[in-house]
């Protein structure tokens, strides 16, 4: 691609906004999509990246205490690009983009007929490639990809009534494959660019079983959407050694209502009742030494719970999240590079119409990368 190095400043930038800001967002997000290794300046570049996440939300109910707690997770993102041919480069990923769990109490399950407990995740393999071409002083590249992903549901659900009090599994499983297509404009001299990227809906059929323990075993299946989305993200040099970058990113999470799990006993619902999120986040960089760069940055989700016509939550528990990250990137030579952060968020307090309620939470993030350059 026709676009000369840009300094480590500007990716380590990247590292940190990318890897822990987007950590727990709204909706069933893990670590969302991330495509900036596409935009290295390295011909061949390799990266890892492991982030673990704490989350402190427990939900209340009158006279039970905690009903419900969120688990701690851990997600990865591991990449190879190469540049192809100068005017292109391509991307190949690995990465869980959704996820999400949830402890209940087991009284409390019963009673309001909810899973004991519930764990989704996804696999995220990508291909993405970009076309670059001089504009002026700087690169327009035109972005495309595409994904098979992978996605899973766990729970433990409560036997129902008037069998004996006991608990059975539910596993599902589905595949779908989805696309993605952007634009990226660059001036490498000055650290510039900003890019949007689409990433589109994908649809599953999810397969499985239900029961199993007491009850026969039954053929299970639901059908869910992994939302579409559009992230748009600037960066640019404003003094020497100094970078300032921030995004906006929509997500249509309003496409996830329920999630009904058919079965032969009796089905199984967990109602969501989502609505679209919007993350924004903005920071600054300084590359101290040769070696080292730091950032912070601040990070405003959106709740996507929905509300009535008073703003008042119908039955979810996810409300607005204020966070701030500080990362740093290290490069001991010229083809290797360790970074790292940690964010910290706030949740805001709240209450819904089942009688539910929380205090202010927070969720914690620690994330790590290795990244090698040929």
């Amino acid at each position: 691609m026709a676009r000369s190095p840009i300094r480590s400043l500007a990716l380590a930038a990247l590292v940190a906004t990318s890897t822990i800001g987007a950590a727990h967002a709204g909706g069933l997000e893990a670590n969302g999509y991330n495509w900036d290794l596409l935009f290295d300046p390295g011909t061949y570049v390799g990266k890892g990246t492991v982030t673990q996440v704490t989350i402190n939300h427990d939900i209340t109910a009158p006279g039970l205490g905690t009903i419900s707690t969120s688990p701690a997770r851990t997600y990865y993102n591991v990449a190879a690009k190469a540049d192809l041919f100068g005017a292109s480069s391509c991307l190949v990923s690995v990465q869980n983009p959704f996820g999400s769990g949830t402890d209940r109490d087991a009284a409390y399950a019963r009673t309001s007929r909810q899973a004991l407990s519930e764990r989704i995740w996804s696999n995220d393999v990508g291909l993405t490639c970009a076309y670059g071409f001089d504009v002026g002083s700087g690169v327009f590249s035109v972005i495309g990809g595409i994904s098979a992903q992978q996605l899973n549901y766990d729970a433990t659900i409560a036997r129902p009534a008037p069998l004996p009090v006991g608990n059975e599994l539910v596993t599902l499983s589905g595949s779908g494959t989805g696309w993605r297509a952007g634009i990226a404009y660059e001036v490498p001299e000055i650290a510039l660019r900003v890019s949007a990227i689409y990433n589109a809906a994908i649809d599953y059929n999810l397969t499985g079983r239900a029961y199993g323990s007491l009850l026969p075993q039954a053929a299970a299946n639901a059908n869910a959407t992994t939302p579409q989305s559009i992230e748009i993200k600037a960066q640019s040099g404003i003094a020497p050694g100094w970078l300032a970058l921030g995004s906006v990113k929509w997500v249509d999470w309003s496409v996830l209502n329920t999630l009904t799990v058919n079965n032969a006993v009796a089905p199984i619902t967990t109602v969501l009742n989502y609505e679209d999120g919007w993350t924004v986040s903005a920071g600054v960089g300084h590359q101290l030494t040769d070696e080292l760069t730091v950032l912070g940055s601040l990070t405003w989700d959106k709740g996507t719970s929905r509300k009535n016509a008073n703003g008042v939550l119908l039955n979810g528990t996810q409300t607005d999240r204020w966070g701030a990250s500080l990362g740093a990137a290290y490069k001991p030579s010229a083809n290797f590079e360790l970074s790292g952060g940690v964010s910290y968020s706030l949740i805001g307090a709240g209450s819904n119409l089942q009688n539910e309620s929380w205090n202010t939470g927070s969720v914690l993030a620690f994330s790590v990368s290795a990244k090698a350059t040929f």
